[in-house]
C-alpha cells in the first residue's frame, strides 16, 4: 500500500512535504501516555517530520495489514545513544490517507526522553 511505504520513508527522512501526501485534511494523533489531539495535516506533517531529527538513523523494520483500514509500522533507532523501538499504528481514510495515528514507544525511559526532546523542539522561538 502506497500510503504506507510513504509514511514509513517520511518518518526515516524528515519528509515534511511526503508527511502532507500521506495524511488525511485532519488527523487524530495519540500517545498512550500522553495527548491525544486533532491536527490540521500541515501541523501534523510538521511534527511528525522531527522524528529522525530527535532519533537520527531511524528505520522502518516492519509493517503489517491489522484489517480493517489499520496498518502497523514497526521502527528501530536510537537517541542520545539509547535505544528506541515504536510501533505506529495507522488508519486509512477512504481516501487512502491516514487521518489516524497511534504511537507507542519503548523502553519507557527512552519514549520519555523522546517526548521531552520533541517538546522542546516544537516550543516556539522567543
Amino acid at each position: 500500500m502506497r500510503a504506507i511505504e510513504n509514511y514509513g520513508r517520511a518518518i526515516e527522512n524528515s519528509d515534511e512535504n511526503l508527511f502532507k501526501e500521506v495524511f488525511a485534511l485532519q488527523v487524530r494523533v495519540e500517545t498512550p501516555a500522553g495527548a491525544s489531539d486533532n491536527h490540521p495535516v500541515n501541523t501534523a506533517s510538521h511534527i511528525m517530520s522531527q522524528v529522525a531529527k530527535i532519533a537520527p538513523g531511524i528505520r522502518c523494520v516492519l509493517t503489517a495489514d491489522a484489517g480493517n483500514n489499520w496498518h502497523f509500522l514497526g521502527f528501530e533507532g536510537q537517541i542520545e545513544g539509547e535505544k528506541l523501538q515504536a510501533v505506529d499504528q495507522v488508519h486509512l481514510n477512504e481516501d487512502g490517507k491516514i487521518d489516524q495515528l497511534i504511537i507507542y514507544m519503548r523502553p519507557i525511559p527512552v519514549a520519555q526522553k523522546f517526548a521531552e526532546v520533541i517538546v522542546q523542539r516544537l516550543q516556539p522561538t522567543r
